[in-house]
């Protein structure tokens, strides 16, 4: 059986030294390991000793390198410096010496003082463990001359020494400690588990056996010492004990047995070899320290096991070579005796994400933590520059860029795609089925947590209009067409609703689907659509849609749009399919249908503008437009269709009905087919059928062709399986209604988007309803923008949910989170806002309580005016005490006086960012936005506001301060030395 031992102390540079025994016993070979490079050749061979007799043991000195002693199954010991082996000029071999008695050599140790102790067979007059010093022996005899001798009459199978000193020694029967110092051993102790002692490396008290059935020892030499004290012998009890675990018939190996290793890199390790295939690598915990136990002794057990299969079969022996940062690999040897090492792939125990969803990953081997970064460029926020001046919309513009497309990443590094032929593919899957998955970096960019807070970083759904804008301007950003189309109707209903049109009366049908207003008061009894107090008919619901419907015409005419209703059936519900019909954006007149055609063409989608003209009923006017296509196959299709003119009002089956119905299962455009499937049959069901037409399109015809009942079981159907499906485009069927969260709710089950569904929702709720699951996401989504340190973004997400919450009426249905900070007075600690607006009151209708006493003044004529001095000393003053506001010590006046005869504009480097950013925009500059202007009203007051040093007291002007300590460090008020710009 052959060996191989890590030398520890002979090297001084980065390579490490080994020693090896081939399989036939009769050669030692000294090797050098680069523990770095992973790589065969890092394996070098040095030096090769040969011609030994059948090696039964090894060892080497620690002190004097190079020197290896060898025991023979003949009984001699050979001493040779291995390092010289290779010179034909020198003999490597320095001592050959044997026992008085010569038997079989089972063990040999080597200490630092020149001390050789070596374990022999059983001998009735001649001592079983010999100890003798190397620096006396005689070069003469061959016969060893001992110095110490113990264990007469035993078979001494193992030893090691434990100092210069101590050796541990095991026979058949005893396992011993012995010191040399003394004639008898310190203790003894009864046990057959006795083969192949191996000392901890990283615990002096620690070391390993097995015994003749393969059965495992762990042992702690002061727990044995500690039992050994009684005058009784007691057995053995080892720490931990593994029945059979390194084979069976291990006894019969004992030479050189190397199917166990300690870890030369992790305390508490070690490696066993099983079937010559495979590795097991074993962890052990402990329960409590060293320091708690009475006796010093870790009570230990297996914590990890963890298999390694070997590169190659038929290993016999194998070691560790420890690497930096904790790592290993291992060097391992045949039965041929080739030495090869192979590479030991940590696998990491514990995973977490970070709030930059930054993968951080650890194993119990390493004693650190791995981080997989997202290193994408940092996004800077647009939140200024994305409130462009939205041009006025209505429902008509919901097909404008209808047919927009995400670019499509063609990155085949990132995606990994494949393109192999029939032949190749079984075969390349199955070598290389990796080749399809991402890279851990890109899936972690593409995660849906990165993206949102890419999206937050530019004010994501703060605005729809913006939101569509930067959608279409952002690669980085999940584009999809559904997401972009959502805001884009979400864009125009909010537009109505702010200009009014969706209101009438006591009725509120803002954001509301075509389901629900199909409905009637059924689909809008599940929200608080009307002004408190009042209850609402079926009559006065079709009064007030008409009212709207009216209004909508109105303004219709305003925007510069032809008017016109299509014809409708005789239906009890048609006021519900007219506003339907608008809210879809299907209002269209003879007129708006051909500058319809025209923009659909202008793009080069004429399967799509013909599509249209069939939509609406008008089957020559598609036949124009294939007509006027370039492409020869849309021409002949033009003549295709054409024969529906002939054949439309002939009943029965036919040619050309059946070539009709083959051409619309096999062309591949959407819009071919249902052209094709509709004249076949003259059926409106086609096109409903067609999953490849958007819904916007499919609910157009729908509300324009089908009968109430017909249209009643499509919208149910339809929105059933938005709902089921979450698909985002539904919205314009549901509305922002409680059915609209259950389809977010569905959405956010697909895709983990809660930040789309928390702003969405916001919409919807709780202006007009309460969903405890908005809330939910609205917290969630809070959460992560607070985790990122988003706080802006928070902040002015918290204001749009307020706001959106204020219903028609003007009541605030949001619970208005109160205010963190807020000025209080010196005298009597009050805040010095007079009033406190509740949750549910609108800000900008607070007045003042009734006083009682003014009424009564009034009743009697008398007159409690306060005059224009004492209104601006109230301002200027504490509402609660009348304590005077400090002044500010720049300009002397009152903090908190209002039209200040003077204008305080702040720091000048403002000034000179926002002249900067006017060259670079300059037709901004030329015509500035109400936003820009809007903002300056608001910088002009913040610098009017209150600005306190928290060290010395003194307080002034916001603008002032700024202005100040530009130029300064020092407090303005005379005599103060405080440093407040610090």
């Amino acid at each position: 059986m052959g060996l191989i031992k890590k030398v520890t102390t002979w090297s001084y540079d980065d390579l490490i030294d080994y020693l090896s025994v081939n399989p036939t016993r009769d050669e030692v070979t000294h090797y050098k390991v680069d523990p770095q490079n992973e790589e065969d050749d890092s394996i070098m061979k040095m030096h090769s000793v040969k011609d030994f007799g059948n090696i039964t043991c090894l060892d080497y000195s620690d002190f004097e390198i190079g020197l290896v002693a060898v025991g023979e199954k003949g009984g001699y010991i050979r001493l040779f410096n291995v390092m010289l082996g290779d010179g034909p000029e020198y003999d490597p071999i320095d001592i050959r010496t044997r026992a008085k008695q010569q038997r079989c050599v089972n063990t040999l140790g080597l200490n630092n003082n020149g001390l050789i102790a070596m374990g022999l067979d059983r001998n009735r007059t001649d001592a079983s463990l010999q100890i003798w010093d190397i620096n006396y022996q005689s070069t003469n005899s061959d016969i060893v001359n001992p110095t110490f001798s113990y264990c007469t009459n035993e078979n001494i199978v193992s030893s090691k020494f434990l100092n210069e000193t101590g050796i541990i020694v095991s026979s058949t029967k005893f396992l011993k400690e012995i010191d040399i110092r003394a004639p008898h051993p310190i203790y003894q102790h009864p046990t057959r588990l006795s083969y192949d002692i191996k000392l901890n490396p990283f615990n002096e008290y620690q070391f390993s056996s097995y015994g003749d059935d393969g059965t495992l020892a762990i042992w702690d030499k002061r727990k044995i010492a500690n039992a050994a004290a009684s005058s009784d012998l007691k057995t053995a009890e080892p720490l931990l004990v593994f029945e059979k675990l390194v084979g069976l018939g291990a006894a019969s190996k004992k030479y050189m047995n190397s199917c166990f290793r300690w870890s030369t890199v992790r305390n508490r390790e070690f490696a066993t070899l099983h079937r010559g295939d495979m590795i097991k690598r074993w962890w052990l915990g402990s329960c409590g320290s060293a320091e708690e136990a009475e006796d010093g002794v870790e009570e230990l057990f297996v914590s990890t096991v963890r298999d390694i299969n070997t590169t190659y079969d038929r290993v016999v022996t194998f070691d560790y070579i420890p690497q930096s940062n904790h790592r290993t690999s291992i060097i391992c040897m045949r039965q041929s005796g080739t030495v090869y090492r192979m590479p030991v792939h940590q696998s990491y125990t514990n995973a977490a994400f970070n709030n930059y969803n930054s993968l951080m990953l650890s194993n119990c081997e390493v004693p650190q933590v791995d981080e997989l970064r997202i290193t994408g460029g940092e996004q800077q926020s647009n939140i200024e520059n994305v409130n462009k001046s939205m041009r006025r919309l209505s429902f008509e513009d919901l097909d404008l860029e209808n047919d927009y497309m995400p670019d499509a990443d063609d990155n085949e590094e990132e995606h990994g795609s494949l393109e192999l032929t029939d032949g190749e593919e079984n075969a390349h899957v199955s070598e290389n089925n990796f080749s399809i998955l991402w890279k851990p970096e890109n899936l972690l960019e593409k995660d849906i947590s990165v993206i949102i807070k890419t999206r937050a970083m530019l004010g994501y759904g703060l605005d729809p209009m913006s939101t569509v804008e930067m959608i279409d301007g952002s690669k980085t950003l999940q584009n999809n067409a559904y997401i972009r189309n959502t805001w884009r109707w979400l864009a125009i209903a909010k537009a109505a609703v702010d200009d009014g049109t969706m209101v009438s009366g006591d009725l509120d049908l803002g954001y509301e689907g075509v389901i629900g207003i199909w409905n009637g008061l059924s689909g809008i009894s599940n929200q608080n659509r009307l002004r408190e107090g009042k209850i609402l008919t079926d009559k006065h619901l079709d009064k007030e849609i008409e009212k709207i419907i009216k209004l909508r015409r109105k303004h219709k005419h305003a925007l510069g749009t032809k008017s016109g209703l299509s014809r409708f059936s005789d239906s009890p519900k048609l006021i519900q399919r007219k506003l339907c019909l608008i809210i879809s954006g299907w209002d269209l007149s003879s007129a708006d249908f051909e500058e319809k055609y025209q923009n659909i063409i202008k793009t080069g989608s004429y399967e799509k503008a013909a599509a249209w003209a069939v939509f609406f009923g008008d089957i020559p006017r598609a036949v124009d437009i294939l007509s006027s296509a370039t492409k020869e196959k849309l021409n002949l299709i033009a003549t295709a269709v054409a024969g529906y003119m002939a054949y439309k009002d002939q009943p029965g089956n036919n040619s050309w009905r059946q070539q009709c119905r083959k051409m619309s299962a096999e062309l591949e455009d959407p819009y071919l087919r249902v052209i094709f499937a509709f004249i076949a049959d003259n059926d409106w069901w086609d096109i409903l059928y067609e999953p490849a037409i958007s819904l916007r399109e499919r609910l157009g015809v729908a509300l324009r062709f089908l009968n109430d009942v017909d249209l009643s079981r499509f919208l149910e159907r339809t929105s059933s399986t938005v709902i089921e499906n979450g698909e985002l485009e539904g919205l314009i069927l549901t509305g922002i209604t409680p059915s609209g969260i259950d389809l977010l709710q569905s959405y956010v089950n697909k895709t983990s988007d809660v930040q789309t569904a928390a702003l969405i929702s916001l919409f919807g709720c709780p202006r007009y309803f309460k969903d405890k699951r908005v809330d939910e996401w609205v917290q969630t989504y809070r959460s992560m923008l607070n985790s990122w340190e988003l706080f802006a973004m928070r902040a002015k997400f918290d204001c749009l949910r307020t706001k959106l919450s204020e219903s028609s009426s003007g009541q605030i249905r949001a619970d208005v989170k109160p205010r963190q900070m807020y000025i209080q007075c010196m005298n009597c600690k009050k805040n010095i806002s007079k009033f406190d607006a509740g949750p549910t009151t609108k800000l900008s209708n607070i007045s003042q309580p009734p006083n009682s006493g003014l009424s009564l003044s009034k009743k009697y004529g008398m007159t409690n005016t306060p005059s224009p001095l004492e209104r601006q000393h109230r301002k200027q003053s504490c509402p609660h005490c009348g304590t005077p506001f400090p002044r500010c010590v720049i300009c002397l006046l009152s903090l908190g006086t209002s039209n200040l005869p003077f204008v305080i504009n702040g720091a000048s480097g403002e000034q000179l960012g926002e002249e900067e950013q006017s060259d670079e925009n300059c037709d901004a500059a030329k015509e500035p936005t109400k936003e820009l202007e809007s903002y300056e009203r608001k910088k002009l007051r913040l610098n009017e506001w209150f600005s306190f040093c928290l060290s010395c007291n003194h307080g002034m002007h916001a603008g002032h301060a700024e202005e100040w300590f530009e130029r300064h460090n020092i407090c303005p008020a005379p005599g103060c030395s405080c440093q407040c710009s610090k």
